[in-house]
């Protein structure tokens, strides 16, 4: 799940043009602003849509690492690589 989430949030940061040329030195901020909501959602279908616990992800706060550095990483290639072909 975290792993199309990533994609999605990459291919919704081009959609929406976040670059420094039209949102200035800003850019980062709401870039990493959008990636950190898209995680934020993540984290709320695995705990109140999914109703995954402790129990099912075998330890406490599983339902908040468990795929994080995998979002990270591939949000980070695939903005990277959507920015770069131009999409």
């Amino acid at each position: 799940m975290r792993f199309a989430l990533a994609i999605v949030a990459a291919g919704v940061t081009q959609l929406l043009h976040i670059d420094v040329a039209n949102f200035g030195d800003l850019a980062s901020i709401v870039g990493i602003g959008l990636g950190v909501m898209f995680y934020l959602f993540s984290i709320i279908l695995v705990r109140y849509i999914f109703h995954y616990g402790e129990a099912e992800l075998r330890g406490k706060n599983r339902d908040i690492t468990l795929g994080g550095g995998t979002f990270v990483v591939l949000w980070i290639m695939v903005t990277v690589l959507f920015h770069t072909l131009g999409i």
